[in-house]
């Protein structure tokens, strides 16, 4: 089995990944990725959304556009970090910044209230190579996996 691939039986359910993401052709492209390798994609376009829907389901790992609108990235990121019942899930960062500059932007690695906040688990840049962002999905969920056990 290769790094891109997972393998779902009934005693390891699909992994629950959520894609928080406003252009609709990359929620499309993720999704479509995600399902065609095993994975159950749950899509929301908006921090609202997607802090609800983290809530709601729990999901394995978060995908987050980190230039949503009004830095509602970053700051989907900062509640996920200081939610105590969200804080451990991983998080893979997309955006058409390089790290480097996404990690200078204001509130990208501190809380509301100042506090640091770890990196996310992965920061992969716009658009992501479909492989890549299959071998972090993959490696994020089995140490997930691992982690839980």
């Amino acid at each position: 089995m290769t790094e891109a691939e997972v393998l779902v039986t009934p005693d390891r359910p699909a992994k629950t990944i959520l894609v928080v993401e406003d252009e609709p052709d990359m929620s499309i492209f993720l999704s479509n990725l995600l399902s065609a390798n095993g994975f159950c994609p749950i899509c929301a376009v908006s921090l609202t959304e997607g802090l609800k829907k983290a809530l709601d389901g729990c999901p394995d790992l978060i995908i987050i556009n980190a230039m949503l609108p009004g830095e509602a990235g970053i700051r989907l990121y900062q509640h996920l970090r200081t939610n105590h019942r969200l804080c451990h899930i991983p998080v893979v960062m997309l955006s058409t910044l390089d790290s480097s500059t996404f990690y200078r932007c204001p509130g990208a690695k501190r809380s509301p209230s100042g506090h640091q906040l770890p990196e996310p688990e992965a920061y992969l840049q716009k658009p992501p190579e479909a492989d890549e962002l299959l071998a972090v999905v993959n490696r994020l969920c089995a140490e997930c996996s691992t982690n839980m056990d």
